[in-house]
């Protein structure tokens, strides 16, 4: 039964990798530098995708923490480019949001074997949690996403 949830799961993560702007959640990994970014997807194309399918498996958002996920403000993570936290009022946008827009690596760095997800509290949001799959579970859905294609 647990397999089958753990399917399931990979599977609605996969269908909504698609959804995403990649240029958007892939351009603060380039320091917000197009011309670096563009030049990356050019020599790089199939590190690029790979790279965008990775940050793009980061996220869900959820009504409820899931078990055993510790949480934390979304005030706790911070603008690498401005040094400002987030407000309390953000508002999550999966279209736009990326794992290198913001600290979230620093959260995963908390935990050493890359096997654990994170919650953030968004009160704001259409959804009170932002949940940040583990490391194992981004690159499960990533390496997917990239063998189907």
């Amino acid at each position: 039964m647990k397999r089958i949830a753990i399917v399931a799961a990979l599977l609605l993560a996969y269908s909504g990798l698609k959804a995403q702007d990649c240029d958007a959640i892939m351009l603060p990994y380039f320091n917000n530098n197009v011309e670096r970014m563009e030049n990356y997807k050019s020599q790089a194309p199939e590190k690029f995708d790979y790279r965008c399918a990775y940050a793009r498996a980061a996220f869900y958002e959820s009504d409820t923490v899931p078990a055993g996920v510790e949480v934390f403000s979304i005030t706790e993570v911070v603008d690498p480019q401005t040094g400002n936290a987030l407000p309390r009022s953000f508002k999550v946008d999966l279209n736009t949001l990326g794992y290198y827009s913001y600290t979230f690596s620093h959260f995963h760095g908390r935990y050493k074997d890359g096997l654990h997800a994170v919650c953030f509290s968004t009160p704001s949001s259409r959804h009170p949690y932002l949940v940040m799959r583990s490391l194992y579970e981004m690159r499960l859905i990533a390496d997917n996403y990239i063998n189907a294609k």
